[in-house]
């Protein structure tokens, strides 16, 4: 009978290091690769940043181009703490040509005006404040009015409101509503927002009261137009 005797090879422990090594290095380089892939990121995210900045600031020159009056561009720079809605800082003031009861717009329509002017800011009352009222058109009937923000703590969409339009004016839910250029604040033709709903005021009886949807959106405002005079 032979015997095979099965014996199992002596393996260093420097037979391992090259395994080990390897691990290391592939931990290492994954980590890296994190970190790259957090850095590309970050940087896509602040090209689509920039793009869409790009695209609102193109938007503001393309108004500024066509528009028959002087302006300045301005940028947010802080909302009123304890009320929200209501007015905005922006970075211009009288050294750029601001003073107060200017008009201040964007792209898709009028915002509000300028009410406390330093050097270098400016406050600027939203449309949104019933402080803040503007002469106003039903663009397809020619109907005037008057556009207000509404008082409420709960307004949580904020809505615009417009007074004094006749009662026997057929309103159309979608018409725009645009300035009239009275009261020489805010010059004619710009944008408002569209009708909701016209209902008789109670209180009168003599008049529609008409809601609307503003064509600004007052919590996404980064830049603005500010109206400094007529060409």
């Amino acid at each position: 009978m032979v015997f095979v005797q099965l014996c199992t090879p002596f393996v260093e422990l420097g037979d391992y290091l090259p395994f080990v090594q390897s691990r290391h290095l592939l931990a290492r380089q994954n980590e890296q690769l994190r970190h790259e892939t957090d850095l590309l990121r970050q940087e896509v995210r602040a090209l689509g940043e920039t793009g869409r900045e790009n695209l609102r600031l193109r938007q503001l020159l393309d108004l500024k181009q066509h528009a028959a009056f002087h302006t300045v561009t301005a940028r947010v720079i802080g909302r009123d703490a304890s009320n929200w809605w209501k007015s905005l800082q922006i970075d211009r003031g009288s050294n750029d040509g601001l003073a107060n009861n200017m008009a201040v717009l964007n792209a898709d329509g009028l915002i509000g005006k300028t009410i406390s002017v330093t050097r270098g800011q400016a406050r600027v009352l939203l449309l949104i404040d019933p402080n803040c009222k503007a002469a106003a058109l039903l663009q397809d009937t020619r109907e005037p009015g008057v556009v207000s923000g509404i008082d409420t703590a709960f307004n949580i969409s904020p809505h615009l409101i417009m007074t004094y339009v006749n009662h026997d004016a057929r309103v159309t839910q979608g018409e725009s509503v645009i300035t009239s250029g009275l009261g020489g604040v805010f010059p004619k033709g710009i944008l408002i927002g569209t009708t909701t709903r016209a209902r008789m005021n109670r209180q009168t009886g003599m008049y529609q009261d008409v809601d609307i949807t503003p064509a600004v959106d007052f919590r996404r405002l980064e830049e603005v137009i500010v109206i400094v005079g007529q060409e």
